[in-house]
């Protein structure tokens, strides 16, 4: 004789709520991912570049560690941003007629901002900017 229960339940979780939480996630990443924002288009310098020679100058910029500015034939003259952005401005358009490029090279320990600010000046006027690293 059978005693045992005919009608068992089983103990099995749905998976149905599991994949509507996947779509969801899936959902939120690519709308959060085309809301981003682009970067500054920067042109960066490629080993296959020849040096600079006397018939392509070019102003280049430093920043130090303490966030001064410097053009790089006067380094021992440190300015703010007020008082290089005409100067800049001056050596672009004066002294380098139809050379377009800015080398900017910031210390290590320079904040972003002051760097950031010569590259936009660089793209509000149409100039190349160009960043310099140096290893240590």
């Amino acid at each position: 004789m059978n005693l045992g229960r005919r009608n068992r339940v089983k103990a099995e979780g749905g998976m149905s709520s599991m994949t509507d939480l996947v779509f969801l996630m899936l959902i939120f990443f690519i709308i959060m991912s085309t809301m981003t924002s682009p970067g500054i288009d920067v042109n960066l310098p490629n080993s296959d570049i020849k040096a600079q020679g006397p018939d392509q100058p070019e102003v280049h910029i430093g920043i130090t560690p303490d966030n001064r500015y410097m053009f790089q034939e006067a380094p021992d003259v440190l300015y703010n941003y007020e008082e290089i952005e005409p100067m800049i401005i001056q050596k672009m358009n004066e002294d380098l007629a139809g050379n377009d490029k800015i080398k900017i090279s910031g210390d290590q320990d320079a904040d972003y901002q002051y760097v950031f600010k010569i590259i936009a000046l660089a793209k509000s006027k149409e100039w190349k900017p160009i960043l310099v690293f140096k290893n240590n």
